[in-house]
């Protein structure tokens, strides 16, 4: 993984994907027209994949599912500025 992370912003329709991690190049792509719950559940999934590089599908889906009830259930939200 790169030193520094990159988050950008971009629609991803034709991707079919939500968001997108890059762990080589340190960038994360999340699709604007999420929901809050969804661009945090996307944003938790791709990080994942970022400290994980390896780590098969389901148990990134299973650490995304987890880590984004407790944030929520904890108040963390996304604040448009």
């Amino acid at each position: 993984m790169a030193k520094k992370l990159i988050l950008k912003e971009r629609k991803l329709g034709r991707e079919r994907a939500s968001g997108q991690a890059y762990p080589d190049d340190g960038l994360i792509e999340i699709d604007p027209r999420l929901t809050p719950r969804q661009w945090l559940s996307t944003l938790i999934h791709e990080a994942v994949h970022m400290a994980f590089p390896e780590a098969p599908e389901p148990s990134v889906a299973k650490a995304e599912r987890v880590i984004t009830a407790i944030l929520w259930r904890a108040g963390i939200r996304r604040i448009h500025q």
